[in-house]
C-alpha cells in the first residue's frame, strides 16, 4: 500500500478551523480507502474515529468481500471503536472520513454521539464517479412522512406496544 504523507496535502483546500492533526488523520482515511480498492473489499472509502487525539477505530470499504451492505468505512471504524473502547459510546470523538457520509453511516455517527464529522470528497464529487453511489434520493425519501415514502413504514399490533415498552424499561431503566 503506497503511504500518503500529510506534507502532500494542500492545505488551502480546508477550512482555517483545520489543524495540522486533522491532515494526519485525514490522511490515515485515505491510505484506508486505497485498501479497500486495492484488495478488492469494496467502494475506495476508508475513516478513522478520533478521541483526546489518538486513532481509537479504523475501517475501510469491506461491502463486497464480507456480503453485507452495511460494512461502508464509517460504519466498521464505528464497529472498531466501540469494541477498542469497550463502549457504544463514542462522545467526545470525531470521525475522518475519505468522503460524504451517506445517510445511514451519518445515522450511526449521530447515534453514537460523534461530535464532528470531516470529510475530504463531497458527496456529489462520489455520485458523479458512480451514479450507484447516489444518495440524495434517501435524504428526499426520509423528509417524507413514513406512510409516504416508497418503502412505507406500517405500525402493526398497537397492543402489544405497553407490555413490550414496560418490558425493556425494567432492562433499561
Amino acid at each position: 500500500m503506497k503511504r500518503i504523507h500529510a506534507n502532500e496535502i494542500k492545505k488551502k483546500r480546508y477550512r482555517k478551523e483545520m489543524k495540522d492533526t486533522d491532515a494526519i488523520f485525514m490522511v490515515r482515511a485515505l491510505e484506508l480507502s486505497h485498501v479497500a480498492l486495492d484488495d478488492g473489499h469494496g467502494h475506495p472509502f476508508g475513516s478513522v474515529v478520533v478521541r483526546d487525539g489518538k486513532i481509537i477505530g479504523e475501517g475501510w470499504n469491506k461491502a463486497k468481500v464480507l456480503h453485507d451492505p452495511s460494512a461502508h468505512a464509517e460504519v466498521e471504524a464505528i464497529r472498531d471503536a466501540c469494541k477498542n473502547i469497550a463502549s457504544t459510546s463514542l462522545a467526545g470523538s470525531v470521525i475522518y472520513a475519505s468522503a460524504q457520509p451517506c445517510p445511514m453511516c451519518l445515522s450511526l455517527i449521530y447515534l453514537t454521539g460523534i461530535e464532528k464529522v470531516y470529510y475530504c470528497i463531497p458527496g456529489d464529487t462520489i455520485e458523479a464517479m458512480d451514479s450507484r453511489l447516489r444518495v440524495e434520493h434517501i435524504y428526499r425519501e426520509l423528509a417524507k412522512p413514513p406512510l409516504d415514502r416508497t418503502i412505507p413504514e406500517i405500525p402493526i399490533l398497537p397492543e402489544e406496544v405497553d407490555k413490550n415498552v414496560g418490558r425493556y424499561k425494567v432492562h433499561y431503566p
